[in-house]
This record gives structure tokens, sequence and C-alpha cells, in this order.
């Protein structure tokens, strides 16, 4: 049903008039505010103030919060709820402290003049002189005359006449036509009251003809209130005709405090009809009153419901941010997921791929290892064979089949996987051997430091090795190199064998088949982790060093 009002009356004023453009900085709320302030619906535009406060305070503009404020504050003070309007008032001032001070000056003076119009008419006119006098500090310079005038009226319902009077002449410095009226007249009351010797009519008709001029009705009751008060003890009929004035006056512009005080006069003039005069005055009183104490309940209603609305607004965003907030959650999460997904997937087959190239990798390196043996142990074997057929032709149809057969055992080891190693204890006379197969009419070969005791704590696999080795350099010499004299240097250096081989053949500058060779080889030393040096110094031959560790 309230909130049902709150429309009700929010939406009366734009029957009226149609809304014009937003201007500066005014939000829509504001300016429809000032619409319906303009066509006279100022219940309407306090709500309309109300909700531009809430949406400047959304903004952070302070400028905006405190003007919604003031005129909040001076539509309570002039429909008669002057408490609220204080309370409007001060709260602006606390928004108006955070704004630049080339902008707060109207404000400022704005503020406390509304914050001294309500005091006065409250009866506190000490807190309406202290407000007025805070008003000079910011009002324009124009604007002095006024407010020396309204500091005047509050020196004299003091009744410190002589600060009235010099407030009342200061403002006679360059006012306007209706402050000069004001001035003059009140300036004359002031005196009179000081004074009682004073005649101040010719200053009151002075002040009168002015506002005639300038149709100022509300003016127009100040002097037929003056004139009537002044002609109260002295001529009854002169009193109660400028009284009927001011009430006729009062009751054409609609002024029921003017009202009031013309009755009140009328009431204590006019003896025989006071009784009329009396009810009229009761029932004016009554109705301004339940007026006020509508105005003042209506609007703490309104302030109360648009804060109750601002509540039940904050919770609803409240619960809006929440939403949407674990919405975002969720989704933030989903794409987590998504993304965790899409990593665990690309692993997957990155991994996949990857294990995949491991295991050609290793096919590759299982290729190249029986390729390697077969060269070592059947291509090599034979070679050798063949090579001590051919330097030796002596050598027996048993001992050449025995050969072959010791090739087919280690070739057939190959596909069985086993180990070749050997564990010969007479590992030097089997180096012999070796080296004594490839010695004919045209290569001499020569072994110094082959003996036993070179041979003891060597580990049967780096025996082996170095038989490979052994063998490899020489197929190569007999294939490649064309050598007549073939040396190999045996020593035993700490806990390594060093072996140096060399010959007078053609060499390995630019001889690339050569090199290709001799892979096998180097591969084995450096599997055995150990070094090979190839003398590249030497203009005619080979040479190579290398050690490699007994165990």
């Amino acid at each position: 049903m309230i909130l049902l009002f709150l429309v009700t009356i929010a939406v009366g004023c734009s029957k009226k008039k149609k809304i014009t453009q937003n201007s500066g900085k005014d939000n829509q709320s504001y300016a429809k505010a000032r619409e319906c302030r303009d066509s006279g619906h100022k219940d309407s535009a306090f709500i309309y103030y109300n909700s531009a406060k809430r949406e400047y305070k959304k903004d952070n503009d302070s400028l905006g919060v405190a003007q919604s404020l003031i005129n909040m504050a001076l539509i309570q003070t002039d429909n008669g709820d002057y408490y609220g309007g204080i309370e409007s008032s001060v709260e602006a001032k606390k928004y108006l402290a955070d704004v630049k001070k080339n902008v707060v000056r109207e404000n400022m003076s704005r503020n406390y003049n509304t914050l001294a119009v309500a005091s006065a008419r409250l009866g506190n006119y000490d807190d309406a002189l202290k407000y007025y006098k805070r008003t000079l500090l910011y009002v324009a310079r124009d604007h002095y005359s006024i407010i020396y005038n309204n500091i005047g009226d509050s020196y004299s319902e003091k009744g410190e006449y002589k600060k009235a009077i010099d407030m009342f002449l200061r403002s006679l410095n360059k006012p306007d036509s209706i402050t000069l009226a004001k001035s003059i007249n009140n300036l004359a009351t002031a005196e009179y009251k000081l004074n009682p010797k004073y005649n101040p009519i010719t200053e009151y008709h002075k002040a009168l003809k002015i506002r005639i001029k300038l149709d100022d009705d509300q003016g127009l009751n100040s002097s037929y209130s003056a004139i009537s008060n002044y002609y109260a003890g002295k001529n009854k009929d002169s009193a109660l005709f400028y009284a009927r004035k001011m009430l006729t006056s009062a009751v054409r512009i609609n002024n029921p405090d003017d009202q009031l005080q013309a009755l009140r006069k009328i009431i204590n003039i006019d003896e025989d009809n006071s009784s009329l005069y009396f009810k009229k005055f009761v029932s004016i009183n009554d109705s301004v009153n339940d007026t006020r104490f509508k105005a003042k309940n209506q609007f703490a209603l309104i302030k109360a419901n648009m804060a109750e609305a601002e509540a039940e607004n904050a919770e609803l965003e409240l619960k809006f941010s929440e939403n949407k907030n674990q919405k975002i959650y969720a989704q933030f999460g989903i794409l987590i997921l998504i993304i965790l997904l899409i990593i665990g997937i690309v692993y997957y087959f990155k991994r996949k791929k990857l294990q995949q190239q491991e295991k050609e990798l290793e096919v590759k390196k299982t290729e190249i290892k029986y390729s390697k043996k077969v060269h070592d142990v059947v291509a090599n074997g034979i070679y050798q064979i063949m090579t001590k057929i051919e330097n030796h032709q002596d050598i027996s149809r048993n001992e050449t089949l025995d050969d072959l057969e010791d090739v087919y055992k280690k070739s057939r080891n190959i596909s069985y996987d086993s180990s070749d190693d050997n564990a010969d204890e007479n590992f030097y006379e089997k180096i012999r051997k070796l080296v004594s197969y490839f010695k004919n009419e045209h290569t001499q070969t020569y072994l110094a430091g082959n003996d036993a005791s070179l041979w003891q704590n060597v580990a049967p696999l780096t025996r082996s090795e170095i038989y490979q080795i052994l063998r490899e350099l020489l197929v190569n010499m007999k294939k490649h190199s064309h050598a007549d004299r073939v040396i190999l240097q045996f020593k035993k250096e700490e806990n390594s064998i060093e072996i140096s081989y060399s010959d007078n053949g053609i060499g390995i500058k630019n001889k690339s088949f050569f090199l290709n060779g001799l892979q096998n080889a180097v591969s084995r030393i450096e599997n055995l982790n150990g070094d090979i040096i190839f003398d590249t110094e030497t203009e005619k031959g080979l040479k190579i060093n290398f050690s490699v560790p007994i165990s």
C-alpha cells in the first residue's frame, strides 16, 4: 500500500509536464526532481531527490549527494518539517566537505541558509544567527543584503534592536527591490521598538509602495502587519483596517501562517466579532498543524520507505552478486577442468608419441647392437680366418674347421643375446695369435708389452672389447691401409691399460671410408669409458693411442 502511494505521487508530476533533457552533471532522477519541484509537486520532487541521492552515492559523486540533500531540506523546511530539514542539511554538510572549493561555495551558502531558516522558524534564534553568519562566508556579494536582513530579523526576535538596526542598515547597501522594501520595513520596526517615540509610518508606507509596485503579495502582508501593529494602541480603526487587508491578502495567496497572524490581530481589536474570527482561527490553526504533522510524517515515511527500498535493493544486489560470483566460480572451475583435460590429452598423446619414439629408438639401438655384433663376430671373425689361411697356408684343415665352428657358435650366441666375454687366463696369447694372423711376407707385425701380468685383474668384458677393437684395427689395416709394418704396444698405468697402434700405411686423411670403418672401435672405447687419440700430424700411416680402465 505504501509502495503504491509512493509510485502514485511520483507519477503525478509526469502527467503535467514532459521530461526535459538532462544537463550538466544531473542524473535522470535529479532532472526529474527539478521538473516536479518547478511544477509544484514537491512531494514527488522529494522522492526523486532521494532517488538521485542514492544514485550519486553509487557513483561516489559527493557533490551530487549534497545537492540532492540540500533540495530535500528546502522542501521539508518549506512544508513545515523543520527538524527533518535540519537533519537533511546536516547530512549534506558531510558530503560538501569532500567537494573542491571552487564548486562548494554556492551549495554551502544554500545549505547554511536553509539551516538558519529552519532554526528561526523553530524559535532557535541563536542557531539561526550562527548559520546566517556562516552563510555570509560562502554567499555571493550581491546576496549580502538578503543575509544581513535575515540576521537583523533574528536579532529583532531576540530583542537586540541595536544589533538588528546595524544589520538592516548594512542590508541597504545595493539591495534588490524586494530586499530594499524588507530592509526599510524591518529597520523602521526596529527603530520604533528601540525608541517608542520614533514614528515609522513614513518608512512603512515607503516600503508598502515598493511592494505594491512589485506585486509582492508576500511582502504586502509584512507591511500590513507592521502598520496594524503600530496603530494597535493608537488608532483602533486603522489597526483593524490593515489587519483585515492582511487577512484578505493572505487568503488570496493561500498563506495560512499570515492568515493566523492577521486573525490574531483582528480578534484582539474587534472584540464584538472576536468569536467569529476565533472559530476561523481554530479551524485554520488545526488545518495548519495537521498539514505540517502530515508533511513531517510524510517526508519521514518517504525517507523510511526509500531507506527500506535501498536495503532491499542492496540485499538483492548482494544476492545477485553472490549468484554472479557463484556462476563465475563455476565457469572458472569448468574452464580449469577443460584446460586440465586438454593438458591431459596433449600429455597423453605426447607421452604416447615419446614412448613410441623410445621404442623405435630402442629397436634401432638393438638393431645397431646386433649389426655391430654380426660385424664384429661374424664378418671380422670370418675375415680373420681368411687372413689366417692366406698368410699361413700350412694351417691344417681341422684347425680351420675349429675356427669356423668357433665363429658359428659365437654367431649363434648373438641370436640368444648370450655374452661372448672371454675369461681365458691366457688372454695375452690370444692377442699374440690375433696379431700373427695378419703377418705375411708383405706385412710385418710387432708386439711390445703383451705379457700375462698385463692382463691380470682386467675384467672379462673389457678383455673381450679390447680384443674386438684390436681386430677391428687390424682388419681395417688389411683392407685399406696397405701397410707393410704394424706395431702394437701395451702398457699398464695405475688403473688403466694403454695401447698404442701405428702403421705406415696410407693414413686416414681424406679417407672417409677408412674413418667409417673405425667407428666401431671408437664406439667400443667410449663404452668402456676410455680415451682415444688419433695422431693426425703423422705424414704417412696411422697412429692411434687409447686407454681403457682395468675394471
